[in-house]
Formats: structure tokens, C-alpha cells, sequence
């Protein structure tokens, strides 16, 4: 009897388990269904300066390093990289076509347009357990190394943050 029970135990928690998990189907929808949001809305107000630009940055992220065109930003230890280059002759999708051009298969490879935004999403397996995650508007990319149950809360605040860039008007091309 009491094997029984165990049995029946193991059973109902592992369900319980299966039911909570996410797959890879659902953190996909729910992303691209909140970038894709996040891009048709209003920007936020930049609250950090970066060199050439200012965007907005969740309060609990903090600016680890800069570089010319990059900016390591770190939460919740983990690492995301903001690369930004204005080139306004290369066009606006510039930083999108040569993301996406690697040879890897990408799970997710969206894009939106709205007059003359360019947004985009791109999602690749790099491992059994992680993903390489990264959103763009424009002349503003950001990525990171994630786990497959941060996709959709990690694609939310960093399309909001490349949506809120804003390019400082001095010497904004060098």
C-alpha cells in the first residue's frame, strides 16, 4: 500500500513539475508578442548616459563597462552587451543584416517596420541549456546568453531599452 502511494506521489509531483516548466514554443509566442509591443509604443525616457547615447536602464542593471560602440550591462548576474553604431548611410537595418547573416540556424528571426524604424528579434540555441538572445532598433543592438526560462522577461527589457536610445547630437557619428 504504501508503495502504492509513493508511486502515485511521484506521479502527481512530476506532473505538477511538467505543468510548471516552460518550453521553448511558449517563451518564443510570449516574446515576440511583447517585443513586438514594446516596438510600436512609446519609448521610454532615458535615464543613463553612454557615451554618444542615452537610454533607458531598469534600475536594478548596472553599466559595467564602455567601449567606443559598446556598453557591457549586467542584472541579475547575468551579462548583456549593448552594441550601437550610428551609420546612417549604411542604412538602418546595417546591424540587423550582419547579425543575422551568421551561419547558426535562428529559432526566432523577426522583424517589425514602422515608417523609418527598423526593429528586430533573433533567438538561437547555443547549447543543451542556453540561448543566444538579441533585440535591435535600428543603430542599437543588444544581446546576452540566457537560460530558456528568462527569453521572454530578458526580450522585454531589452527591446525596451533599445527602443528608448537616443542619440546624443554631438558628434554623433564618431
Amino acid at each position: 500500500m504504501k508503495k502504492h502511494l509513493f508511486i502515485l506521489f511521484i506521479i502527481f509531483t512530476s506532473a505538477v513539475l511538467a505543468a510548471c516548466n516552460t518550453t521553448i514554443e511558449q517563451e518564443r509566442d510570449k516574446s515576440l508578442e511583447e517585443v513586438e509591443e514594446i516596438f510600436y509604443e512609446e519609448a521610454e525616457r532615458p535615464n543613463t548616459e553612454l557615451d554618444d547615447l542615452e537610454v533607458h536602464l531598469p534600475y536594478n542593471t548596472e553599466v559595467a563597462e564602455t567601449s567606443d560602440h559598446n556598453a557591457v550591462i549586467e542584472q541579475s548576474n547575468e551579462t548583456f552587451v549593448l552594441f550601437h553604431h550610428l551609420n546612417e548611410e549604411a542604412g538602418n537595418d546595417v546591424i540587423y543584416t550582419m547579425t543575422e547573416a551568421a551561419e547558426e540556424e535562428w529559432l526566432v528571426n523577426e522583424t517589425f517596420e514602422e515608417k523609418d524604424r527598423f526593429g528586430y528579434v533573433l533567438l538561437r540555441q547555443v547549447d543543451e541549456e542556453n540561448y543566444e538572445l538579441t533585440t535591435g532598433i535600428d543603430y542599437a543592438k543588444m544581446t546576452t546568453i540566457t537560460k530558456l526560462e528568462d527569453i521572454s522577461s530578458n526580450a522585454k527589457w531589452m527591446m525596451e531599452t533599445v527602443r528608448s536610445t537616443k542619440w546624443n547630437q554631438e558628434n554623433p557619428e564618431e
